[in-house]
């Protein structure tokens, strides 16, 4: 009897383990048999910057084309940490995305990426564009993976191109002398403001703001729209239009978080980010004439620059090339390799 008793327990507990594996099974997964994610998708652009709102733009999109087994939650603003911070926490898989410039990559393993973000070099954004389409650019995507196990979602978030929000009027190379100018916690950023003859301080994008007001740096390098969504113009009284480079913002996916996506949701996730990369590029350039023209209305003075003095700025910065190339930092060929993609 006691025998049986047994039995009939042990057979129990083997169906309540079933059964509870099953639940949790089930749980996992959409009636499609898709696994259910939830993702996490962090940046550092204002909450109301149209780069934000792209980063939404995604989630929704996804969550409706995967019929809700992917699910993005979206931090924008640094709500994560700063922009290295976020770096390191995708790459060790704390958190799933991350939206950032993609020159970030040249301090993350591959510093050949940095040539196209070299100041004065590329002169429009149609040869940017060429340069993010090119071999060449998809080669340094696939070492980033390499290197840092983070997938490129897509990098054709093209912004407007780097200018300076200023306190200090600046209207010729010798102006740059010694002015406190903001900069990226990048070695190759601050390489190339040092050569302009500035003291370059790495500041966090969300504190540019309070330095510039409390007079810990006169001036900041910005993208043409952070300078206004980030209200770098209310503590400045000139807008300098160097144009220095053109930036692109890329979004990364922690590898292994991408592989336990099915290839449905990859795909989906994918095309939704390039997607959205193409929305986000014309509804920037569509606000850019209004931005520029409330910047005036406030009382930012516009500063241009003639192809002259854009010629010494870039002639200033190209003994960088040199330096690169002899240190080891970039194979020699690299910058001639660039500039033949964004000549085609």
């Amino acid at each position: 009897m006691k025998k049986n008793v047994l039995v009939v327990i042990l057979a129990l507990v083997v169906v309540v383990a079933l059964y509870g594996g099953i639940r949790y099974f089930s749980s996992s997964r959409d009636k499609a048999g898709e696994p259910k994610v939830t993702l996490s998708f962090g940046g550092t652009a204002a909450a109301e910057d149209l780069a934000s709102k792209a980063m939404q733009r995604v989630a929704d999109l996804v969550e409706e084309r995967t019929n809700g087994s992917v699910k993005i939650n979206v931090f924008p603003a640094s709500q994560l940490g700063d922009a290295m911070t976020q770096m390191e926490m995708v790459i060790n898989g704390n958190i799933d995305i991350f939206m950032e410039g993609s020159n970030y990559m040249a301090d993350w393993g591959v510093p050949e990426r940095y040539v196209a973000s070299l100041y004065f070099q590329c002169p429009s954004k149609e040869a940017f564009l060429k340069l993010l389409d090119s071999d060449l650019y998809k080669s340094w995507e696939d070492a980033f993976l390499e290197k840092t196990g983070l997938r490129t979602l897509a990098s054709n978030w093209v912004r407007p191109p780097v200018e300076i929000a200023s306190n200090v009027p600046l209207y010729t190379l010798e102006d740059f002398k010694n002015l406190k100018l903001r900069s990226l916690p990048s070695k190759y950023t601050l390489d190339a403001l040092s050569a302009l003859g500035t003291k370059p301080t790495s500041v966090a994008y969300n504190e540019v703001y309070l330095a510039m007001q409390q007079g810990v740096i006169e001036a900041t390098i910005a993208t043409l729209d952070a300078v206004y969504k980030m209200n770098f113009y209310q503590v400045a009284k000139y807008l300098c239009m160097v144009d220095a480079s053109y930036v692109n913002f890329a979004l990364w996916m922690n590898e292994a978080k991408f592989q336990s996506l099915s290839p449905s949701q990859q795909e989906i996730l994918v095309n939704t980010c390039q997607e959205v990369g193409e929305w986000y590029m014309a509804a920037v350039e569509a606000e850019l004439d209004g931005y520029i023209q409330k910047m005036v209305e406030h009382g930012v003075k516009i500063i241009e620059y003639s192809p002259e003095e854009y010629a010494r700025f870039a002639a200033t910065i190209k003994p960088l090339v040199d330096k690169y190339v002899a240190e080891g930092t970039w194979p020699k060929g690299l910058y001639e390799a660039f500039m033949a993609e964004i000549s085609k």
